[in-house]
């Protein structure tokens, strides 16, 4: 029983009960905290009473007044929020090539734009072969047009009737018995 009131040693070093004294770091750490706090408290103070200004201002204003700030405050907050006015702002006038994240991706950016430049030229390319196709096409339907066109006056030229009447302005005569062959003797 007597060392259930006795305290060990070991056991004084692990519990902190009592008073103790601070060291001179412990001392400042407070006063450091107690003056973060303070100033935190004097900054909510002034965030406080500017809201509260701004809300007797409000209130001692007339109606129209009051609406005419309100409207200018909305708007100025709309043009702050609209980022697309801001990023038209910055092509125009070419801030954006500026910005770190463009000079940091420049390299990608030129490689873009070769791919760009390489489509542009494949598909002028392209448009090329496809005229030069459409040419050969309508140069092949004129030979075959013209094929058939002497094909077709061969063929009227080679028809008896007309056979005969070109015989006739030579001056010959296309006989009207079958040919007649003669036998050539072999001892002769």
């Amino acid at each position: 029983m007597k060392n259930w009131f006795k305290k060990n040693k070991s056991d004084q070093a692990l519990s902190y009960g009592g008073n103790k004294r601070l060291t001179a770091e412990q001392k400042t750490a407070r006063e450091e905290a107690k003056n973060l706090a303070d100033l935190a408290a004097e900054q909510a103070r002034t965030v406080a009473a500017e809201k509260a200004q701004k809300a007797r201002d409000k209130s001692t204003r007339s109606s129209k007044e009051n609406r005419e700030k309100v409207v200018a405050e909305q708007k100025k907050k709309r043009t702050e929020n609209n980022s697309t006015g801001k990023i038209l702002r910055d092509i125009i006038s070419g801030k954006f090539l500026t910005g770190d994240g463009v000079i940091t991706h420049i390299p990608y950016l030129l490689f873009l734009c070769a791919l760009f430049l390489a489509n542009i030229s494949l598909g002028y390319k392209f448009e090329n072969i496809e005229r030069d196709i459409m040419k050969t096409e309508r140069a092949l339907e004129e030979v075959t047009a013209e094929y058939k066109t002497l094909m077709s006056d061969l063929e009227a030229r080679l028809q008896q009737s007309r056979v005969e009447t070109a015989i006739k302005d030579l001056g010959l005569e296309q006989p009207m018995n079958p040919p007649i062959l003669l036998e050539v003797n072999d001892d002769e």
